[in-house]
């Protein structure tokens, strides 16, 4: 007789490299194609982004405190996104999750599955002994600080995800305040690192975060990489 572990559903596990924006679009839509045609699995994929702005669909080019320009000669990338949300700094140094799930498969509404993303995040920074706090009305995870530690923004379609949260490890926050997150300008940034006040490695907050995932959703991952998902060669992506 098979464990309960091994009768979860399968969902594949991508640990990718830092890996820039566009290139990561590229990858969840050439995966979302094969969910919305039920020939492929649902995948999480884990990564860093080089420094990047991204605006979601309720972003304004005034959530940008520098011009595109001035932010390129920072060495920051400003993207447009079709994720829900507004403005989101990413860098090195911050966990990026894209969970790609049909809902329908998991037996989870929109809202409900926002929830098993906070709830992930919660366990992620508990098991670095940090304590974390949901605020009604705005998606994400804060601190006792009264600070942001893990900003979500998802995009559904016909029941498939993509999209996701991302959560800051040691990301260096100055260039979040180049631009109004979330669209409220009174929002701070925190890190798991220094809530933690000790070293916290992304191997290892990598790894929490799949097994808090996989636990908060009912899944067993599976580690795969890009070339067997998606059959193609990294540089063709």
């Amino acid at each position: 007789m098979g464990s309960s572990q091994e009768k979860s559903p399968r969902v594949l596990l991508l640990d990718l490299p830092q890996t820039d924006y566009e290139s990561s679009i590229r990858i969840q839509r050439a995966i979302l194609q094969q969910r919305l045609r039920s020939s492929g699995e649902d995948v999480v994929i884990l990564l860093e982004h080089p420094p990047t702005i991204t605006l979601g669909v309720r972003a304004d080019e005034s959530d940008l405190l520098l011009s595109p320009d001035e932010l390129t000669a920072r060495g920051i990338d400003v993207c447009r996104s079709d994720r829900g949300g507004q403005a989101t700094y990413h860098g090195p140094g911050q966990l990026v999750c894209y969970p790609l799930l049909d809902l329908r498969r998991h037996g989870l509404s929109v809202r409900d599955y926002v929830t098993r993303l906070e709830e992930t995040i919660l366990c992620i920074v508990s098991s670095f002994g940090v304590t974390g706090f949901r605020v009604k009305g705005k998606p994400g995870v804060w601190t006792p600080t009264g600070r942001k530690i893990a900003s979500i923004g998802v995009r559904v379609q016909r029941r498939v995800t993509s999209h996701g949260f991302s959560l800051n490890v040691n990301v260096p926050l100055e260039p979040a305040s180049f631009m109004v997150s979330c669209g409220d300008p009174n929002t701070r940034l925190a890190n798991l690192r220094e809530l933690a006040q000790r070293d916290v490695e992304m191997a290892a907050v990598r790894a929490a975060a799949a097994s808090c995932l996989a636990r908060v959703l009912g899944v067993r991952l599976h580690p795969v990489s890009l070339n067997t998902i998606l059959g193609l060669d990294w540089e063709a992506v």
